[in-house]
């Protein structure tokens, strides 16, 4: 009897020593999860590019000191863009003039201002970007030559003296499938001297990143 009654005071005891110590302590101090990485963009700083394009010039007139009425072509272009933002090019487009079989060539320099969009949207690699600068047109023939246009003959006076100094402005896509293999194309227009020798120019190509 005493055994029972001594393990029921034991039981009573360690149940109201249990209640006094109330919930268990926990740290005050929280382990805080670090911050996410930003999203990784495939367009860098310090990023130096060639592009390899193929183009399509045209005019809505008989451009005499450019192209003619259209050409097409292809060329090379560098790039470097010393902040992500911000970038320089120097590119030089080759073609076939229309009428006339002549050959031709634009040099050209521009800035570059792009916005990779995958600093907002992970994953999705597109660089809208816009673009402007000076540069010079060069035509390889340096006769006076008739060609026939719509049935009419028409006098294309191509001499060297007919190279011509250019401005350009325009904007395109750039998408990335790698941060060094990419796809890009860019609509710009190429102001020559006098209004009616201003042509229009598309370019399509790949482009390779360092």
């Amino acid at each position: 009897m005493k055994r029972i009654f001594a393990l029921t005071i034991v039981v009573i005891a360690s149940q109201v020593l249990s209640a006094s110590a109330g919930e268990p302590v926990t740290s005050s101090k929280e382990v805080v999860a670090p911050a996410a990485p930003p999203p990784e963009s495939y367009f860098r700083a310090n990023e130096f590019s060639i592009g390899l394009f193929a183009a399509y010039d045209w005019t809505r007139n008989d451009n005499v000191r450019a192209i003619g009425n259209h050409a097409w072509g292809g060329g090379i272009d560098g790039q470097y863009f010393l902040l992500r933002y911000l970038g320089f090019s120097i590119d030089g487009n080759f073609f076939n003039e229309m009428p006339g079989d002549f050959f031709g060539s634009t040099v050209t320099g521009n800035v570059i201002l792009r916005y990779p969009l995958d600093l907002k949207y992970p994953n999705f690699h597109l660089a809208p970007y816009v673009f402007g600068g000076v540069g010079g047109v060069f035509n390889s023939n340096n006769v006076f030559t008739r060609a026939v246009t719509f049935g009419h003959a028409q006098t294309l006076n191509r001499r060297n003296t007919d190279d011509e100094v250019l401005g350009d402005f325009g904007a395109g896509l750039e998408y990335r499938f790698t941060p060094h293999i990419g796809v890009f194309s860019d609509f710009r227009y190429q102001v020559v001297n006098q209004s009616k020798n201003n042509f229009m120019t598309t370019r399509f190509g790949l482009r390779f990143a360092f």
